[in-house]
C-alpha cells in the first residue's frame, strides 16, 4: 500500500470512529427528572420555544401553554321553535294561492328537535322530529276549513363541513296539498304523505346558504316535487348604537312531476326573498342568541305548471304573481 494511501486512512478512520453511535450500556439505566420551562418569543411572529433542562430531583413546573386544549363543544341548538306571526299570503314552496282561497293571510308555528345522540350506529348520524300547525284566515274557502297540520321525521348526517344530507318522512293534512288530494285527485281525505331527501348547506362564516329537496308522494298526491334555493347573508349592513342587522337574499325554484295531477309537469313557481335579521350587540337577541326576529318580503311568480293546475282544479287556485310580506319570530335552545 502506498504511503499516501496510509496517510489518508490514518486521518479518516479516527474521524469516522468519532461519529459512530455510542455503545449500548449493559445493565439498568438511570433516568434523570426533566423540568419544562417555556421561553417566550422575542420577535413578532416568532414561535415560542420550549427548553428542556435535565435536573435531578426537580419537579416539572406547570405551564398553561403546555396544557392540552379541550375540544370545543358544538353550539348547534337542539330545538328550534319558529312562529310565523303573519304572512300576507299562503304559499307552498313559493307557489302562491289566490286571494279568494286565502283572503286574509296565513300564520303558523313550527318546531324541530334534534335528539342529543348525534352519533347513531357510531356513524355520526343524527335524527330529529318536527311539526307545523298553520291557519289560513279564510274559513269560507276549502283551504281555511281545516287547519294545516304537518309532522316530520328525518335522519341525517353531515357529509361535509356545513353540508347535511337528510332523509325524511312527512305527513300533511289540510292546506293546498290536502285540498288537492281530496278535491282534485279524488281521495276521501285531505292527507298527503311523502318521503323526501334534502341537502342543506349553511356556512355562517362565509355567508352562503341553501338547500335542495326531492320529495316523492305515496298517498293523496303521488308524484314528485323539488325545491331548490340558494342565498347569501350580508353581515352588519348597518349598526346603530347597540343594534345591528344582517341581510339575507335568496332565490328559489320549485319544479314538480305529476305531483299535482296527471300531466302536470314543469315549474310550479320561482321566488326571490329578502329577510332582515336585526340583533343586539350585547347578545340579547339576534344572530347568535336564542331569540330572533326576522321580517321578510318575497316575490313569487308561477311557472309553466300554473295553467296546468288551473285546468285540473277548474277554479284556478294558483296566483300567477304575488308579493308577500311576513314576520317570523323564533327561539332556539
Amino acid at each position: 500500500m502506498k504511503p499516501r494511501t496510509l496517510t489518508i486512512l490514518a486521518i479518516t478512520i479516527p474521524v469516522l470512529a468519532s461519529e459512530m453511535p455510542p455503545v449500548i450500556p449493559v445493565g439498568p439505566v438511570a433516568y434523570e427528572d426533566v423540568s419544562y420551562q417555556s421561553a417566550t418569543a422575542t420577535m413578532p411572529g416568532e414561535l415560542a420555544t420550549t427548553e428542556y433542562i435535565a435536573a435531578a430531583g426537580d419537579t416539572p413546573a406547570y405551564d398553561p401553554a403546555m396544557a392540552p386544549v379541550a375540544p370545543a363543544t358544538s353550539s348547534s341548538p337542539n330545538t328550534i321553535i319558529n312562529l310565523n306571526i303573519y304572512s300576507s299570503n299562503y304559499q307552498v314552496r313559493g307557489m302562491g294561492v289566490t286571494n279568494h282561497l286565502s283572503d286574509h293571510g296565513f300564520s303558523s308555528v313550527s318546531a324541530s328537535h334534534t335528539f342529543a345522540n348525534r352519533n347513531l350506529f357510531n356513524r355520526g348520524i343524527h335524527h330529529r322530529v318536527g311539526g307545523t300547525l298553520g291557519f289560513i284566515y279564510d274559513g269560507a274557502s276549502p283551504l281555511g276549513e281545516t287547519p294545516l297540520f304537518q309532522v316530520d321525521y328525518a335522519i341525517g348526517k353531515e357529509i361535509f363541513p356545513n353540508l347535511n344530507l337528510d332523509f325524511g318522512y312527512s305527513f300533511k293534512r289540510g292546506g293546498l296539498e290536502g285540498a288537492a288530494a281530496r278535491f282534485y285527485n279524488g281521495a276521501a281525505h285531505r292527507v298527503a304523505q311523502d318521503f323526501n331527501l334534502t341537502l342543506d348547506f349553511n356556512d355562517y362564516q362565509k355567508g352562503f346558504f341553501g338547500h335542495a329537496t326531492w320529495g316523492l308522494g305515496f298517498q293523496g298526491l303521488t308524484g314528485s316535487y323539488f325545491d331548490i334555493e340558494a342565498g347569501y347573508r350580508f353581515t352588519n349592513i348597518f349598526m346603530v348604537n347597540n343594534f345591528a342587522a344582517d341581510l339575507e337574499l335568496s332565490a328559489g325554484v320549485a319544479p314538480s312531476l305529476g305531483y299535482w295531477g296527471g300531466g302536470v309537469e314543469g315549474i310550479d313557481a320561482y321566488r326571490v326573498k329578502a329577510a332582515l335579521v336585526p340583533y343586539a350587540l350585547s347578545g340579547a337577541f339576534g344572530r347568535d342568541s336564542r331569540l330572533y326576529i326576522k321580517p321578510w318580503v318575497q316575490w313569487s311568480f308561477s311557472g309553466s305548471n300554473a295553467r296546468k293546475i288551473d285546468n285540473v282544479a277548474g277554479d284556478g287556485p294558483i296566483d300567477h304573481s304575488q308579493f308577500t310580506f311576513g314576520v317570523d319570530m323564533g327561539w332556539k335552545f
